[in-house]
């Protein structure tokens, strides 16, 4: 179900499908997600084909569910359910508020935009052990982690050594 979000300052129409993607799963999550980008692509002008986008609102909007980490952090590793990477997480770390809101849009054969994934927070690099992995995303993801809060984890996935 392709929904409708907005414009980009240059006119690109951008749509997200609802169903059966990343940004989906957020917006269902955070319906506030919708306005939010809307917003966002109003003061906007992109070109190329997969742009990622980082912007500031100028107001706190949220917060950031990714936390940097040092050595007195618990850090564990874990597979969330119907995900094949593992996820780097920390505990008992509170989140910070943020006026950032990041998004992933992937041009599609008509010309407009489709968002492919969307969070409150700074740009991140991909997870190690995704297909967009890079060098710079190992670096970042061995100084920080998700905030662990009730995650459905896959149980049996659950370590403390680091598995990339």
């Amino acid at each position: 179900m392709q929904h409708f979000i907005g414009q980009t300052h240059n006119g690109t129409e951008v749509y997200v499908e609802l169903i059966g993607t990343e940004a989906g799963r957020q917006v269902a999550r955070q319906p506030q997600l919708l306005s939010l980008t809307k917003e966002m692509l109003a003061h906007i002008t992109v070109h190329g084909s997969d742009i990622s986008i980082e912007y500031d609102m100028q107001r706190p909007i949220g917060y950031s569910s990714i936390a940097p980490t040092t050595d007195q952090n618990v850090v564990f590793y874990g597979r969330l359910l119907k995900e094949t990477i593992f996820t780097r997480f920390v505990k008992n770390v509170k989140p910070h508020a943020t006026r950032y809101l990041s998004i992933q849009l992937l041009r599609s054969q008509t010309g407009s935009y489709e968002l492919t994934d969307i969070w409150i927070g700074r740009l991140r690099p991909a997870q190690p052990g995704s297909s967009a992995e890079t060098a710079e995303g190992k670096q970042y993801w061995a100084n920080h982690a998700v905030i662990y809060a009730d995650q459905h984890l896959q149980l049996q996935t659950v370590t403390k050594v680091c598995p990339y």
